[in-house]
């Protein structure tokens, strides 16, 4: 049975915003699309906003957001989007922690216990399916390994959390080829975090992942 929110992405029921991702799947091309010809007057269909995560250029929307996970309204939809092409595809789920991974740690939050323990907790998985390729469909069983191991203290945002963003993984793409992008990005979100991977490492060692596991 097809996954509710697959449901509502398939049927359009989710208005502009779909034929919005089917056109551009990058900012830049976004903003290209906005320009008409010298001779035409400038109509900008969208009015665009910035994600203070991830930074991804999209059309604005009215929408709901994550309470800890903080994003603009119209990342967090085409977050939505991108999961609910996730669900409804079990070879696309193969990889979808490192999907959920790189989001996360991609929009930090303050003080906030569970902003904290999410971020590090994402990036523990992340760190096991980058650096040690560790099945990511074990992504729920470890999180729940890892939550209570490690006492976790806040960590410092990168001023850029990579250049690779939500954008970045196709909807409509193959599983194969959104795999490639998925795991691109994970990377990217992975690397954005270089000045604790030390303290990463470290917790993953208290949760008893040796790492001698390492590719």
């Amino acid at each position: 049975m097809e996954h509710s929110l697959a449901k509502r992405y398939r049927s359009g029921a989710w208005g502009r915003w779909g034929s919005w991702v089917g056109g551009f799947q990058r900012p830049n091309d976004w903003l290209r699309g906005s320009v008409q010809r010298d001779d035409q007057p400038m109509v900008d269909h969208y009015s665009p906003e910035v994600c203070p995560g991830c930074q991804a250029l999209l059309p604005a929307v009215d929408g709901p957001t994550h309470p800890y996970i903080p994003s603009s309204p119209s990342c967090w939809h085409r977050y939505g989007e991108l999961l609910a092409a996730q669900y409804s595809n079990a070879s696309r789920m193969a990889f979808h922690q490192v999907v959920v991974d790189a989001y996360a740690v991609q929009h930090p939050d303050g003080d906030d216990l569970r902003a904290v323990q999410s971020v590090g907790i994402h990036l523990m998985t992340l760190c096991l399916f980058v650096e040690r390729a560790v099945d990511p469909t074990l992504g729920t069983r470890l999180h729940k390994w890892m939550v209570e191991r490690p006492v976790f203290h806040r960590l410092k945002s990168p001023e850029s959390r990579g250049s690779l963003t939500v954008l970045d993984v196709p909807v409509e793409a193959d599983a194969a080829t959104a795999r490639i992008r998925a795991y691109a990005w994970g990377e990217d979100a992975w690397s954005a975090w270089r000045v604790h991977h030390a303290t990463v490492r470290r917790w993953l060692a208290e949760s008893g992942f040796d790492r001698t596991e390492a590719r």
